[in-house]
């Protein structure tokens, strides 16, 4: 007996292994394929798509420093605990990139351990002090930089302030200069590699969606989008989101310990209580913020409409959860914008 169900499994495995093999046969498969692509090719065709994503990901990165700064710097009032010195200097060196994008990081920007300067922002101070794309930073503050310091070049200028003097090396030529500081809210503003069309604020930073980078159009758009998260942490709507819902999460609490199940109900609720107004007061705040920084309001108002327009059911007659329509928010703004423009004609 034990002979004869060893051999009905091996001939159940075959079985299964044929019929596995004739529907493998069976199935559709494509026409005759020409030749691969050698591998020379191939390989150069992804270093090529490599360095071009570098590229396309620094101007991305480019504009949405570029519409931000002036944005940071009109909200300063809103910022009084929350502030940083800033001199323009936007580093990179070989060590900035993974292993897969060195190669390329090398090919555009010729890089290696120094640090380097990227494109300096329009009116920032490296600007106005003459900086270039692809000068060396050699000294801070009249100390060389070693091995050990190169990591730490953005804390150290981070927490700097007053002037900052700099060796630059450019070329074959040393040039010795002196920067004068800005002073804006540190609410760094980073990019997000998602295609979702949204922005965040946590109270600490900013994050804006690949995807909402590049629905908005143009640049008065994204400063309309960049001004009203930035009136998220400026009217500190984060911090009473969360005191709403540890609140909540007591009450939860104490029903739990009289006896009554409460599975999150009140923390939910204490989470969502006052969203929609926060969210209308970000959007009437931020209208105050790029009239301050010269940003032209109606683009950045028509923005809305054509979000409803692409996307109708963000458009809604009732208050949704979380978030008013773009109906409301559109004629909110309309009209708070109106206000706006016409004091500014009084004064």
């Amino acid at each position: 007996m034990p002979n004869i169900r060893r051999l009905s499994c091996r001939h159940l495995k075959s079985v299964i292994g044929l019929a596995f093999s004739l529907l493998l046969a069976a199935c559709a498969g494509p026409g005759e394929l020409p030749d691969p692509p050698a591998d020379e090719a191939i390989a150069t065709e992804a270093e090529h798509q490599l360095t071009q994503a570098l590229i396309l990901r620094h101007a991305r990165e480019y504009r949405l420093a570029r519409v931000a700064r002036p944005l940071l710097i009109a909200a300063l009032e809103l910022c009084p605990m929350h502030r940083r010195s800033e001199y323009g200097l936007r580093l990179h060196s070989i060590d900035s990139y993974t292993r897969q994008q060195r190669p390329a990081a090398h090919t555009v920007y010729g890089l290696d351990q120094r640090p380097t300067l990227r494109t300096p922002l329009p009116d920032s101070p490296a600007a106005k002090a003459g900086l270039h794309a692809g000068d060396r930073l050699l000294r801070l503050q009249g100390r060389a930089f070693t091995s050990e310091t190169y990591n730490s070049i953005d804390t150290q200028l981070r927490e700097m302030s007053g002037p900052l003097s700099l060796q630059i090396e450019r070329g074959d030529s040393r040039m010795d200069l002196t920067l004068m500081p800005e002073e804006l809210c540190d609410w760094p503003v980073r990019l997000i590699r998602s295609s979702a069309i949204n922005a965040h604020a946590d109270g600490r930073e900013i994050r804006i969606n690949q995807g909402m980078l590049s629905y908005a159009q143009g640049d008065d758009e994204l400063a309309l989008v960049i001004a009203h998260e930035i009136a998220h942490n400026g009217l500190q709507h984060i911090d009473k989101q969360l005191r709403n819902l540890l609140l909540g999460a007591l009450l939860d609490l104490l029903a739990l310990t009289q006896g009554y199940p409460s599975p999150g109900i009140a923390a939910t609720l204490g989470i969502h209580h006052q969203a929609l107004n926060w969210e209308l007061e970000a959007d009437l705040q931020a209208l105050v913020l790029l009239h301050r920084a010269g940003v032209p309001l109606q683009p950045g108002i028509e923005f809305w409409r054509r979000l409803g327009t692409d996307f109708p059911t963000a458009i809604r007659h009732s208050r949704g959860l979380i978030h008013p329509g773009t109906a409301e928010r559109y004629l909110r703004m309309k009209t708070a914008a109106k206000a706006l423009q016409i004091g500014h004609s009084r004064d």
